[in-house]
């Protein structure tokens, strides 16, 4: 696997990345979100750029697709997920909507929103809803750095596993872990990650009722 690829940037369109990592120079797909941040980079900030990636490995052919955040690359391994949406789709639609805008729209439900997304119609925008709805989960207070969110490394998710499958809204327990560690940071701080798993699910329980 591939996580991520450090290089100079060669040349960036609207959907490709050429990417100068070693001797090596990597074409990648990218969403046209992603193109544009690259893009806008100037001078030095365009000699370190570090991409996230994902592989697709075919009998015939191996392609890269790449993502300027964690945010990013797993909306993209979310929606791969749903039946009928390959890569490319995902691809598209993620051109045409920001990661938080769509997140939004899945948690409130949005067809009409979603449908309006290059790549997406009203039949599809229902089904990604159905699929995805209970599993991306956005939240202003998970988003904090220092609070448990929706990326990479999910540092306490069986935790967050075990209060939803005892029946708690799974918006409300990331709500609820994220106030806890912003709230308790300073006492947590040093503390082994088994010590900061017991205390977290003790007092997550006594929150949410």
């Amino acid at each position: 696997m591939i996580n991520a690829i450090i290089g100079q940037i060669v040349t960036v369109s609207a959907q490709t990345l050429v990417l100068l990592a070693g001797n090596i120079e990597y074409e990648i797909v990218i969403s046209s979100q992603t193109a544009t941040r690259l893009s806008n980079l100037q001078g030095s900030d365009r000699n370190n750029v570090r991409i996230l990636t994902w592989l697709q490995h075919k009998e015939d052919s191996m392609t890269l697709f790449g993502f300027s955040d964690e945010d990013e690359r797993r909306l993209f391994a979310e929606l791969i997920k749903v039946n009928g949406i390959g890569p490319r789709q995902a691809m598209k639609i993620l051109s045409g909507v920001r990661v938080r805008d769509f997140i939004l729209a899945l948690d409130q439900s949005d067809v009409n929103f979603l449908s309006k997304i290059p790549g997406l119609g009203a039949k599809t925008s229902q089904k990604i809803i159905l699929a995805l709805r209970d599993t991306l989960v956005f939240t202003e207070e998970a988003r904090k750095p220092q609070n448990v969110a929706r990326g990479s490394s999910h540092k306490y998710q069986d935790i967050i596993d075990a209060l939803v499958e005892m029946g708690y809204d799974k918006k409300k327990v990331l709500e609820t872990i994220g106030k806890l560690l912003s709230d308790n940071q300073a006492q947590l701080e040093g503390k082994s990650q088994s010590t900061v798993e017991e205390w977290l699910f003790r007092n997550a329980v006594v929150s949410l009722g």
